[in-house]
């Protein structure tokens, strides 16, 4: 395979890699996994965006365009383009050839370009559950959406790390894996994993990061109940048999989801398993929060963990860094 005469990357390869079907992709290997010397001129540019249109129709390409370069005199500043540059000869699955000369950045190079960027921790992470969990959101330049496929997965982003040692933003992304998780539904229940999951040290519950929409397979009884083979856990902690459901009000509103969640609920506890429910409301309240927290830490087993200094600071820090209120008022009846 010849290099290609243009490569998008950052927030633009995000928004084509969420909008395009993923087996239009092709892995580019050895000296053609390289981005061109230059950015492309306008003209060039507006032309090959055309040709995308037409042949992937709703393949989404935000002006300005992020397209990355091998060397730094080949930035050519415009208002069409902005030109990064990765001089690093990548490993691994890291360009992804599109056609017509156009190669666009997986997403482990992406998450590492961002890594390199976002000076936090935690904006760091929501950008890497998106990536791969089954939503999508403006964090990665594309519309609220559910239910899609992943981008990669944690395992995937952690081999690509370390087949890119030298990398920017690589040694960052590969640190920060460890909080991380694959299958998260919605940008709900990443913040609930979050707080809950991360350590006290960064403003967390200390709970450590559950598994995300775990499947369990229903027992016989359990299935007589529900007339389903599997449940998926929303935040688990399989070891302990310990469901916590978001419980969104788009999701479980209205008699006939009610009745779903009871039947749910009993087969899950029919098969050993305890589930506790947080509501949006809930998690909105800092109080409610924590209380859920403390049945959960009995549930696992787990003591109380000695206070960091400054823990009160951390946990509002954290929760201004996932967008949430930090207030103690009471909850709303509804």
């Amino acid at each position: 395979m010849s290099a290609p005469t243009i490569c998008f990357g950052h927030r633009t390869a995000f928004q084509m890699l969420r909008t395009t079907d993923p087996a239009a992709f092709a892995v580019l290997r050895g000296s053609a996994c390289r981005p061109p010397e230059q950015a492309p001129l306008v003209g060039e540019l507006e032309r090959a965006i055309e040709k995308l249109q037409t042949a992937h129709p709703g393949i989404l390409v935000e002006s300005p365009a992020h397209v990355l370069v091998s060397s730094a005199a080949g930035r050519r500043p415009s208002r069409a383009c902005r030109a990064h540059v990765c001089t690093s000869q990548l490993q691994g699955r890291a360009l992804l050839r599109l056609g017509g000369g156009v190669a666009v950045g997986a997403a482990a190079l992406a998450l590492a370009h961002a890594a390199a960027q976002e000076e936090g921790m935690i904006a760091l992470l929501r950008l890497v559950y998106e990536a791969c969990g089954t939503y999508q959101t403006r964090l990665t330049g594309v519309p609220d959406a559910y239910r899609v496929k992943p981008l990669v997965s944690v395992r995937a982003i952690a081999d690509f790390a370390m087949r890119n040692p030298s990398l920017r933003g690589s040694r960052r992304l590969a640190d920060v894996l460890r909080y991380a998780a694959d299958g998260s539904a919605s940008a709900r229940e990443t913040q609930n994993a979050l707080v809950l999951g991360m350590p006290m040290m960064h403003g967390g519950l200390g709970l450590g990061i559950p598994r995300m929409n775990y499947e369990v397979k229903a027992s016989p009884t359990a299935r007589a109940l529900t007339g389903k083979s599997s449940f998926r856990c929303d935040l688990c902690w399989p070891e302990a048999k310990l469901d916590v459901e978001y419980q969104s009000r788009k999701c479980h509103e209205g008699e006939e989801m009610r009745i779903s969640d009871s039947r749910r609920t009993n087969a899950l506890l029919s098969m050993g398993w305890t589930v506790i429910g947080i509501t949006n409301d809930e998690l909105n309240s800092v109080v409610a929060t924590d209380a859920i927290a403390e049945t959960i830490r009995r549930h696992l087993g787990k003591r109380t963990p000695v206070r960091v200094s400054h823990y009160h600071e951390r946990k509002l820090k954290l929760r201004r860094q996932l967008g949430l209120p930090i207030g103690y008022d009471d909850l709303r009846c509804t």
